[in-house]
C-alpha cells in the first residue's frame, strides 16, 4: 500500500509505482489497465466551447493539488535551452578538438537551424539519463574509452545554461496566487536539476507559493513518465490522486497523469509539444494560465468552469469530468 492514501486506493492506477519500470523505455508499457487504444484516445472533440452544452451542465472540478511541468510548461522551453545546447557543444569541443554539435544536437532533439528544441531526449528526459547517453555517444562515435568519455563529461556538463535567460509562458504569479487562494496546492514536477528548478523559482519569486518540488535529480525521483512522481507528491502532499490535474507540454507529462490516475491531465501548447503529441492528455489549452479557467466559476454560475474555444478536450477528458463530476454530486 503506498503511504498516506488511505480512503483513496479505488482512485489509484492498476499497478504501483513500486513495480513500475525505472526507466521506461516505450509509451505502449503504459497503456494499460483502463487506458484504451492511443488511437482511439487521440480523437479530439472540435473544441470545448462546441460542446457547451454537455459542459454547461456540469458541476466545477474542485482540484486539491495541481502539479506542474516546468520547462515549456511554466517557462519558455526553447530561450532557456537554446543556448544550453549550443554553450556544452562549444565546451565540448574545446575539451576534446572534435566538432561533436551534429551527434550533439541530433541525440538531444535539437535543431540549430530553427533554434527551436524538438521532442526528444532534452525535453523529456532527465539530466543524469542525458549525461549516460552522451558518454555512450563519445564512445561509439568517436571512440573513447569509458574513462576518457566520462572525464570530458565530467569537465563540460552544466545543468543551467550561462546567463540563464528566463521567459514565462504566463502572468504565473497570478496564476499561483488564484489557485493558493482557493487553497489549491501547487507542486513541480521537472525533469531539469534541483539547482536549475530552485533558480527558475527564486528569479520569478514564486517559491513561497509552492508547496513541493521534485527534480528530475532528487533521490525519490523516477523518470517521467513512470507515475511515480505524481502519487509520490500526492502521498507528500496528502491529497487524493482523484483530486489532482497534472499539467505538461510532452507525453512524458501527460502519460505519467494517466497512468497514475490523477483526476485530470491537462496538455499545453507553449512548449514541444503539439496536438498530435499531447493526445493522451483530458483536455490541450494554448497556455498554463487558462488552468484559471478550469478551477473558478463563471460569472453565470459559480458551479460552472469557465471555458475557452481555445481549449481541446479528448473523448475520455469528457468521459472523466462527467466521472467526476457525479461524485462530487
Amino acid at each position: 500500500m503506498i503511504r498516506g492514501t488511505r480512503g483513496c486506493l479505488p482512485c489509484l492506477a492498476p499497478f504501483s509505482a513500486a513495480s513500475a519500470p525505472h526507466q521506461p523505455h516505450s509509451r505502449r508499457s503504459f497503456q494499460s489497465g483502463n487506458m484504451t487504444s492511443a488511437q482511439s484516445q487521440a480523437k479530439l472533440s472540435p473544441s470545448v466551447a462546441e460542446a457547451g452544452d454537455s459542459l454547461s451542465s456540469l458541476p466545477l472540478f474542485k482540484p486539491s493539488l495541481v502539479i506542474f511541468d516546468k520547462d515549456g510548461t511554466l517557462v519558455c522551453f526553447h530561450t532557456m535551452w537554446n543556448s544550453w545546447c549550443e554553450q556544452l557543444a562549444s565546451r565540448m569541443k574545446e575539451e576534446t578538438t572534435k566538432e561533436v554539435s551534429t551527434e550533439l544536437y541530433s541525440m538531444l532533439g535539437y535543431d540549430q537551424a530553427s533554434k527551436r528544441v524538438r521532442m526528444g531526449m532534452l525535453a523529456e528526459k532527465t539530466h543524469p539519463y542525458i549525461m549516460e547517453k552522451v558518454v555512450e555517444m563519445l564512445m561509439t562515435e568517436f571512440k573513447f574509452n569509458k574513462e576518457e568519455a566520462t572525464e570530458v563529461m565530467d569537465k563540460t556538463w552544466k545543468d543551467t545554461p550561462e546567463n540563464m535567460q528566463i521567459k514565462s509562458t504566463g502572468n504565473l504569479g497570478l496564476l499561483f496566487k488564484t489557485l493558493k487562494e482557493q487553497d489549491i496546492k501547487i507542486a513541480i514536477c521537472t525533469s531539469d536539476s534541483r539547482e536549475g528548478t530552485e533558480e527558475f523559482l527564486t528569479k520569478l519569486g514564486l517559491e513561497s507559493m509552492v508547496d513541493l518540488v521534485l527534480c528530475g535529480d532528487d533521490k525519490d525521483s523516477i523518470s517521467k513518465p513512470n507515475p511515480h512522481n505524481a502519487l509520490f507528491i500526492c502521498e507528500q502532499l496528502s491529497v487524493c490522486p482523484s483530486k489532482t490535474i497534472m499539467v505538461g507540454d510532452t507525453p512524458a507529462d501527460t502519460i505519467m497523469g494517466q497512468a497514475a490516475n490523477l483526476g485530470l491531465t491537462v496538455g499545453v501548447l507553449t512548449g514541444v509539444g503539439d496536438n498530435k503529441d499531447l493526445s493522451d492528455a483530458d483536455l490541450i489549452v494554448p497556455e498554463v494560465g487558462d488552468i484559471i479557467d478550469l478551477v473558478t466559476a463563471s460569472e453565470k454560475s459559480e458551479m460552472v468552469p469557465k471555458v475557452s474555444k481555445n481549449m481541446r478536450i479528448t473523448g475520455r477528458g469528457l468521459s472523466k469530468i462527467v466521472s467526476q463530476s457525479s461524485i462530487d454530486k
